[in-house]
């Protein structure tokens, strides 16, 4: 299972390869796969926002290993990184939808 960077949902990965979108339609007669990659690579905070969610995911993966009092102040539990994914994936529908800015985007998906 992997989540579209495009449009947020899950699709399975039927073979080895590295996918980041899904085959699904996306507003209109294109698929997700065909309009991800030209519109994260032209699109500045969507580059930024995938940054951010891949460091806080490095954070709650370097988190897992570890026993409750070997924690550093910037790993996340389970928990924690669960909250914090759910309200970043939709502050990234709601940019991606046009209902709020690239800077609003960046600032409900930081993580303190």
């Amino acid at each position: 299972m992997k989540q579209c960077k495009l449009c947020g949902r899950y699709f399975v990965l039927t073979d080895k390869r590295k996918r980041d979108f899904c085959d699904r339609p996306y507003k209109g007669k294109r698929t997700c796969k065909q309009v991800g990659a030209k519109r994260i690579e032209s699109d500045t905070f969507l580059l930024q926002y995938l940054t951010g969610y891949n460091k806080v995911y490095s954070r709650r993966y370097r988190a897992a290993g570890k026993y409750a009092g070997d924690h550093s102040g910037k790993d996340l539990s389970e928990e924690q990184f669960k909250a914090w994914s759910s309200a970043a994936s939709q502050a990234r529908r709601d940019y991606v939808d046009g209902k709020i800015s690239g800077v609003e985007m960046l600032a409900r998906a930081r993580v303190d």
